[in-house]
């Protein structure tokens, strides 16, 4: 039924079956002529990664409800999905991939590689012991799951948002849990510390143990893992995750001769090809967490490793690989995560962001209600906006409820530069079942407008 003829029928490859590599591939399918053949080194195709956290902590009931497509969805597509299966070169002068001691001929090629986990160097004899894990796969997820059955202590290594959403997950299973996190603050890459205390405070709250500004010395054992050194107590340990930050995965494109930029991530252009010293190379795509794009407020490259922003990716090289040129521009990168029970958002960048390059800023926070105080289920609102020359460029919002549409409200306002002004001045629905009568971002905007000079205290 996807068939649209064999006529001039030109051969697409892709490297990665993640939320770039499939996402290209079927919707290429759909609106395009080629040939398809996608090689992934994953043995699962089409899953949600941000739900595994979720069914480690009983929220959903299986991995399979993670499963987006069954396997044969792809051959009966027509697209040759290849999985458990690397990638050993590419060779872009030949137009040739070489996989299992054969070689492929690609006219269009992607790599959509993603990112692998982090682990410091004093970790890694540790990490090789049974029972400590790092997450970035299904199987990944199903093997953690496996081993917390038997466990009575957790230490978690890393304190973004997966490190975060496993405490909670481990927690919710009546584990000692133990979080420890080199910055000072959790969530230090989303969240200013203000707002970081919240989330602490919470975890706290339901049974997990935090540990700031600590790394740890080493993860010991024979065969098992039986403890965890930090800051010179051993920790008992039945179970270790290791989840301090993920690296792009960029040796395929770096050995083929493509620009690696300045972030880990491979050097694309508005279209989303990747560079080589003779320049971009038109037939060349890049997506996803392996792929180095703009700050829009700083201007300057950064990595993004969000599926929403993997799928816009997506959707812009199909339209380039159909002859519908399309760009991808600066990215203020929205973030959301269910923590516990907060949800906690972030758009644009932090105070820490801000100092980094040198971005003067004024801040406002507020703290209302998600509901009316006399509605049942009410639950606290926090909201600290950042302004730069009377401009919004951060917004962190955490709560109980109602903290998505608020971010995804203020990620087009970053974008449209909205100004405090405009922000004092917006007009907000109320309903008791739903929000104040005024939403607590007029007051947060407030509280920024009196820090600025010449404002009345």
């Amino acid at each position: 039924m996807y068939d649209t003829g064999t006529t001039n029928r030109k051969k697409l490859i892709i490297v990665g079956g993640g939320a770039v590599g499939l996402a290209v591939a079927t919707s290429v399918k759909r609106h395009g002529n080629y040939e398809i053949t996608v090689f992934s080194s994953d043995p699962h195709a089409a899953y949600s990664q941000c739900g595994i956290p979720f069914v480690i902590s009983g929220e959903i009931e299986g991995f399979d409800k993670l499963l987006l497509k069954q396997k044969d969805f792809f051959p009966e597509m027509g697209i040759d999905l290849r999985l458990d299966t690397t990638v050993e070169s590419l060779d872009l002068k030949d137009r040739t991939v070489f996989v299992k001691g054969e070689k492929h001929h690609f006219d269009k090629l992607v790599i959509a590689t993603g990112s692998r986990p982090a682990v410091s160097d004093n970790l890694r004899q540790g990490a090789e012991l049974d029972n400590v894990f790092t997450l970035r796969s299904l199987e990944d997820g199903k093997r953690i799951d496996r081993s917390l059955e038997n466990a009575k202590n957790v230490v978690i290594i890393g304190g973004g948002g997966i490190g975060v959403e496993i405490a909670v997950a481990a927690a919710k299973r009546g584990l000692r849990t133990i979080l420890v996190n080199r910055s000072i603050s959790l969530l230090s890459h989303n969240i200013d510390q203000d707002m970081a205390d919240i989330v602490q405070e919470h975890l706290e709250s339901i049974g997990v143990d935090v540990l700031t500004g600590q790394s740890p010395h080493s993860i010991n054992g024979k065969a098992r893992v039986e403890s965890v050194s930090i800051g010179g107590v051993d920790f008992p340990a039945d179970v270790v995750i290791i989840s301090a930050g993920a690296l792009p995965e960029t040796k395929l494109a770096s050995d083929a001769g493509i620009e690696i930029g300045t972030t880990g991530g491979i050097i694309v252009n508005e279209h989303l090809q990747v560079r080589t010293k003779s320049g971009y190379d038109p037939d060349v795509y890049c997506g996803g967490e392996c792929a180095q794009v703009q700050n829009f407020i700083t201007g300057m490259p950064m990595l993004s490793q969000l599926a929403s922003t993997a799928r816009r990716m997506a959707g812009v090289i199909r339209n380039n690989l159909i002859s519908r040129p399309t760009s991808f521009g600066p990215i203020v990168n929205p973030w959301a995560g269910a923590i516990g029970e907060l949800q906690v958002g972030t758009v644009g960048i932090t105070t820490r962001k801000a100092k980094q390059h040198r971005i003067k800023t004024v801040s406002g926070i507020a703290i209302g209600t998600t509901r009316a105080g006399y509605y049942p289920g009410s639950t606290r609102l926090f909201i600290k906006l950042l302004f730069s020359n009377r401009i919004l460029v951060g917004a962190q919002v955490i709560g109980g409820e109602g903290v998505k549409e608020r971010i995804d409200g203020l990620s087009l306002a970053i974008r449209k530069r909205t100004t405090l002004d405009e922000l004092l001045s917006m007009e907000t629905c109320y309903t008791p079942p739903m929000s104040m009568l005024i939403d607590p971002l007029t007051f947060a905007a407030q509280g920024a407008l009196k820090k600025l000079p010449g404002s009345k205290k």
